[in-house]
């Protein structure tokens, strides 16, 4: 019954104060009150676990397949436009979705409407801006193909715009189960439109393809969630004021977020070509799988939860956030400490000898993942306690290390340099986030002692079972 409450809750009202206040008693009405943030955070966790394991899973498949259809210049060049799309997505980024989840408004349809039109006018935008950057990016890569990939690939953004608002909705209420399903339907129709078109005719394009089909299967599916509304043109100024003004310091640090985190790539294309570039993205794709899910149980389970117990006091949300942190700790943590380990034979075991140097690549950048487990909810908190200007001050950080740090590392260590200093990259985040943290009464020293720990565990698992790769290798080659 409160389930209908709250969907039959959605209706119009002459007094926008009014609605907002029915809304808002029905959104709360949605969340049985017995229901403890333990078993949130476990089914949100779940789904976004089943979510993003298929997802990765399905990635993974299709790399392998893909990579043997394929040449690494192909992923080189599908990774360099990707670095200027997700560029472009970055710096335009207002934090829309956050606004959502974070606002009180979040569940009112003439807030909703408003974000979801400036989602529509940003993705435009986007996409005219990709059309814009192709010839610059040619030139500066002598890469043609640039000229036609980036106006095509920026239709994403487009699909990406036009998408409901359904899904910021769904994580603001912790329903997570309908964004699964979604994203598995779309991530599987884009794989399928990927290796169907590489295996009948072998190029970029297939990855172009693949990426359409997924952003537009996306976009068609959001409208379809079980939300109690659609979204409609709409523009309500006080509402687009308070996305603003919440995300002034998003924007400033997705900017420079990009970067920082993209940096990295961008040098490296430069300094060595595509097919260095191509290889160093697998890389960097088997690396990030572990620091991927802990982000999106971070941002998608834990920063609503860290909202709702910031609101109660920071004592309950100091004792939340270290019970979440101890258990992601202890479950991503080893893992990248096993990859520091095993990362040549992963790779000798999945690809060929093309790509045998993302091994020793994915050994290092390891221990990049490793600090990330660990300082990434520490970001979401301050978050939730409002303290947006940490993401901003952290991304500069990480930004002056990149950028001064890959040329320096090139010039000493080559390409083995570079990555080193990428790996490094998250000491300076750790030396703005820890203080901040002690600032906020949150920091609890013995308690960071838990992730180097985890890690050197993982590392020593990884020692021990390295003997028994070449015998797996054998036994597949057979």
């Amino acid at each position: 019954m409160r389930k209908r409450a709250f969907r039959g809750g959605l209706l119009e009202y002459s007094s926008q104060r009014s609605e907002g206040q029915i809304v808002r008693q029905a959104a709360a009405s949605a969340a049985p009150d017995s229901e403890s943030v333990g078993r949130l955070a476990l089914r949100g966790t779940l789904f976004e676990s089943a979510a993003f394991g298929s997802a990765q899973l399905l990635r993974l498949a299709s790399n392998l397949v893909l990579s043997r259809l394929l040449f690494p210049e192909a992923f080189g060049l599908t990774a360099l436009v990707s670095i200027f799309l997700i560029g472009l997505e970055l710096l335009s980024d207002v934090g829309l979705e956050p606004a959502v989840v974070q606002s009180p408004r979040g569940d009112e349809r003439r807030f909703l409407n408003t974000v979801w039109t400036m989602k529509i006018v940003r993705g435009a935008g986007l996409s005219l801006m990709a059309v814009a950057l192709a010839w610059p990016a040619a030139a500066l890569y002598q890469e043609p193909m640039l000229l036609w990939l980036l106006p095509v690939s920026g239709l994403a953004s487009l699909l990406h715009g036009v998408g409901s608002t359904s899904v910021f909705s769904l994580r603001r209420q912790l329903r997570l189960g309908p964004l699964a399903a979604l994203e598995i339907l779309a991530k599987s129709l884009g794989v399928a439109v990927m290796i169907g078109w590489a295996w009948i005719s072998p190029s970029v394009w297939a990855l172009v393809a693949g990426g359409l089909v997924e952003a537009a299967v996306s976009a068609i599916g959001s409208h379809l969630l079980p939300v109690g509304y659609r979204n409609r043109i709409e523009w309500d100024p006080e509402a687009s004021r308070a996305v603003v003004h919440f995300g002034k310091w998003i924007f400033g640090s997705s900017a420079v977020f990009f970067f920082g985190r993209q940096g990295d790539r961008l040098l490296l294309g430069k300094f060595l070509g595509m097919s260095a570039l191509g290889i160093y993205s697998i890389a960097v794709m088997l690396s990030e799988a572990v620091g991927t899910f802990v982000n999106r149980i971070t941002h998608g389970v834990l920063y609503p939860i860290f909202s709702r117990a910031a609101r109660e006091g920071q004592d309950p949300l100091r004792e939340v956030y270290y019970a979440a942190r101890l258990r992601m700790d202890l479950l991503a943590i080893p893992v990248a400490g096993g990859l520091a380990a095993l990362g040549q034979p992963l790779v000798e075991l999945l690809y060929d000898e093309r790509y045998a140097a993302a091994g020793w690549m994915l050994e290092i950048l390891a221990v990049r993942v490793a600090m990330e487990c660990a300082l990434a909810p520490c970001e979401t908190c301050l978050f939730a306690l409002g303290q947006t200007r940490w993401s901003f001050l952290r991304n500069v950080a990480r930004t002056l290390w990149i950028w001064c740090g890959i040329p320096i590392g090139y010039a000493w260590g080559g390409v083995e340099g570079l990555v080193w200093a990428t790996a490094l990259s998250e000491i300076p985040v750790l030396l703005v986030l820890w203080p901040a943290f002690r600032a906020a009464g949150m920091f609890r020293p013995m308690r960071e002692l838990v992730p180097p720990v985890a890690f050197l565990l993982g590392f020593a698992v990884g020692k021990a079972l390295e003997p028994f790769a070449p015998a797996l290798q054998a036994w597949l080659d057979v």
